[in-house]
């Protein structure tokens, strides 16, 4: 049989007046900072893991269920992301604009508004609604989202080409995906060099 020392009795009390209020187990669950866990393990209080953490089996996502996203902000703290939230924050988002009555079929400068230190904003595809003269060749359309001022604008144009009626009121609609970059990461620009060339590859993939 071991020796007690005093100091071995001294911890043994120490641990019975202080677990109680730290670690408790009910018929549901384990709590650790409370007495009356709400699920198998409830941790009151803030936590540290040091080593990495193990998740569970997680059932795929159906078509009815809601994502969410867990984002961690700059002060460590985890919040949840509801991306079905039409008014909440997203991980980007799809902007319609319809541009009613420019000039021909000319769109020179239509500004967003978006703001380009927060946002990157793509023109992913675009429409006109009206008939054009094509007499002098065939045009394709040409459209493209620029920053100017520290916002994002949008062009769009059929070069060569005008209203087959000039008195007609055209509409172009121009479709934007719009990325934050706080929920998004920037690499930055590629520069390649095609030495008089018209084909290349990549030296390197920039993610894989």
């Amino acid at each position: 049989m071991k020796n007690i020392t005093l100091s071995n009795v001294f911890l043994i009390i120490l641990t019975c007046i202080f677990t109680p209020a730290l670690f408790a187990q009910d018929g549901t669950g384990v709590g650790i900072g409370t007495t009356t866990p709400r699920l198998k393990l409830e941790v009151a209080g803030d936590a540290r893991i040091s080593q990495g953490a193990s998740i569970g089996i997680i059932d795929n996502l159906e078509n009815d269920d809601t994502s969410t996203f867990l984002i961690q902000e700059d002060s460590d703290k985890i919040k949840a992301l509801d991306v079905s939230n039409p008014t909440g924050a997203a991980l980007g988002y799809i902007q319609v604009y319809d541009i009613v009555n420019p000039n021909e079929d000319w769109v020179l400068d239509f500004d967003t508004g978006v703001s380009a230190t927060d946002f990157v904003l793509n023109a992913i595809s675009a429409s006109y609604n009206r008939e054009l003269d094509i007499s002098n060749g065939y045009t394709i359309p040409y459209y493209s989202a620029f920053i100017k001022n520290g916002t994002w604008h949008i062009t769009a144009d059929f070069p060569d080409a005008n209203n087959l009626d000039a008195n007609q009121i055209g509409t172009w609609t121009v479709t934007t995906l719009i990325y934050s970059k706080d929920l998004s990461k920037q690499f930055g620009q590629i520069i390649i060099p095609m030495n008089n060339n018209s084909s290349s590859a990549a030296t390197t993939p920039f993610i894989d």
